[in-house]
């Protein structure tokens, strides 16, 4: 008999184990477990990381709202007014900063919460937790993040894998976006001084995948995914390439951080026009050697 006893309660902690292990098995479906409070923008995350971690960016303005989703998990919604209490956790930003990486837990002075308590109402199955960034006031030489944690709820039970999480915060200046390439755009690329090599390279960029720029300061953007002609091999030895608008007139002035001979053409249009969100760029680098002369025409196509 007491054989049977302990294979009993063996089998029923196997159960209890088990329940509490796939407990949270498929939050993010309808048919999933029900009553988890979680944080609904966070990705599937492996046991190898620290936390799920989701990036989310801004335009840089004097305030603007950054929403964060709350889930109450289960086919029926809340069965009654749930209350989800949430605040910040600065050492889940610094367990998720690396060396390659380094992430600056979002001061206090850059942000106001208008509630810490959110309310999923009977019968629904989400509510929103507001920040209000002030991404205008934010240093683009840093990589801000906010440590989110669901504190506590009024009821069901706070999800262990996703009532914590890493939100990265990323303001944008003015001229951050994906662009394409368009008619006008084009390099020649010399053997040397004058000399042009006439190769596959050579020719129109119109049509070349398209550009991806990226903020690094209130008027400067990073631009990356330039390819040659044809728009199959990327150009190299122009690292950081960079676009610096100013503002009071709009004019542009090239540079490259992994290539210092990189400067505007001589007597080409390097401006930005903010009515139709299009940059015209030429450039030239490896002036004395083999030169590159590149000219661009691209356009503000969506946001990155």
């Amino acid at each position: 008999m007491k054989n049977y006893k302990k294979i009993g309660f063996a089998l029923l902690a196997m159960a209890t184990g088990f329940s509490s292990c796939t407990k949270q098995d498929g939050i993010y479906a309808e048919n999933g477990s029900a009553g988890i409070v979680e944080l609904a923008d966070l990705p599937s995350r492996t046991s190898s990381t620290a936390y799920a971690s989701v990036t989310k960016s801004f335009e840089a303005v004097t305030e603007v709202d950054c929403p964060i989703l709350i889930n109450y998990t289960g086919v029926d919604g809340a069965p009654e007014d749930v209350t989800v209490t949430l605040g910040f956790d600065a050492t889940i930003v610094s367990a998720m900063s690396t060396s390659a990486a380094v992430l600056t837990n979002l001061d206090a002075s850059l942000y106001t919460v208008p509630s810490y308590t959110v309310t999923i109402p009977k019968g629904q199955k989400q509510g929103i937790f507001h920040v209000k960034l002030k991404t205008s006031a934010f240093d683009f030489s840093k990589s801000y993040a906010l440590g989110v944690v669901v504190k506590s709820t009024s009821s069901g039970t706070v999800s262990g894998n996703y009532g914590s999480g890493l939100f990265k915060i990323n303001a944008k200046n003015a001229y951050d976006g994906i662009y394409s390439v368009g008619t006008g755009s084009s390099v020649i690329r010399y053997t040397a001084p004058g000399v042009p090599a006439n190769d596959a390279l050579s020719g129109s960029l119109a049509g070349n995948p398209n550009l991806t720029l990226s903020t690094v300061s209130a008027t400067t953007v990073e631009i990356t995914n330039l390819r040659w002609a044809g728009g199959t091999s990327s150009v190299s030895g122009i690292d950081n390439l960079r676009a610096t608008v100013d503002p009071a007139t709009n004019l542009v002035t090239m540079t490259s951080l992994g290539n210092a001979t990189l400067a505007n053409l001589a007597g080409k249009d390097n401006k930005y026009d903010p009515a139709t969100k299009t940059f015209t760029l030429n450039f030239r680098w490896n002036p004395t050697s083999t030169t590159r002369d590149v000219s661009l025409v691209i356009k503000y196509a969506s946001a990155r």
